[in-house]
């Protein structure tokens, strides 16, 4: 006959491990949430800087058509003086000198209105460029907030869920032996995994190895940790009654050790 108390001990123990299981990927998922915020960051920090080029852009476009504004003014200035001393002067050859710098400052003039044209029509695509961009930037902004957003509550839910499966696992824990359950800790602390494995189609369930007829035949007897050959965990073996219900599997798979 099947040691029931041993049997109802590696039960216990085998839903507990269920547990640990499944706070573990809570965990890991927990842990996962402030790099997924990060790398969101790190993406709206892109467009932002995609923006900020485009206004340092627009910023010196603006400062060149001031430059030029400045020496265009300069250069009316001088050719002012020289007109003003062109109606002075004695001679021709005074005349043709000062008429000849006078069309040298035309030319330049020219040359120089020809720049800020063309620096006010890239001022007016810039900003045309920067309009856009803005959008652009504050629909990323806006996406990035509800996704922070969504990422904190998905941060909360787990935590909450790692509160509730901890109480589950206080329930089970003062129903184990003492001796087993510090066997398991021990276990679980240096593995990160369960001590018992679930015996799967006469297979480990851990390792999935095949295991021999006499080691299932001691499993069933509950007599004494069985243990299987290969990964060395205490091979469990559900109970045939038709109502034993095992602990809620667990949403993320993690119910085998």
């Amino acid at each position: 006959m099947p040691n029931l108390d041993l049997q109802e001990q590696l039960r216990l123990l085998y839903e507990f491990q269920q547990i640990d299981a499944e706070i573990l990927a809570l965990d890991n998922k927990l842990k996962s949430v402030p790099l997924k915020i990060r790398k969101a960051g790190e993406q709206l920090q892109i467009h932002q800087q995609k923006l900020q080029e485009k206004q340092a852009q627009l910023v010196e476009a603006e400062k060149v058509q001031r430059s030029k504004t400045a020496e265009l003014e300069m250069e009316g200035e001088q050719r002012s003086k020289y007109q003003a001393q062109l109606r002075e002067v004695k001679s021709n050859k005074e005349y043709q000198a000062l008429d000849k710098e006078i069309s040298f400052i035309q030319e330049k003039e020219a040359e120089i209105e020809d720049e800020i044209l063309l620096a006010m029509l890239r001022i007016d695509q810039l900003n045309e460029e920067l309009v856009q961009q803005q959008k652009e930037f504050d629909a990323n902004q806006e996406k990035h907030n509800a996704q922070k957003a969504e990422y904190e509550q998905e941060a909360k839910d787990l935590k909450a869920a790692i509160v509730t499966w901890g109480e589950k696992r206080q329930d089970f824990f003062h129903q184990i032996d003492t001796g087993l359950m510090d066997q398991y800790q021990a276990w679980f602390k240096r593995y990160r995994k369960g001590l018992l494995s679930l015996v799967v189609e006469n297979a480990c369930g851990n390792c999935h190895l095949t295991i021999p007829p006499q080691t299932l035949q001691e499993a069933r007897k509950y007599g004494q940790f069985i243990r299987c050959g290969s990964c060395r965990l205490i091979l469990y073996i559900l109970p045939p009654a038709p109502d034993n219900a095992l602990v809620e599997e667990p949403a993320s798979g993690s119910g085998q050790s």
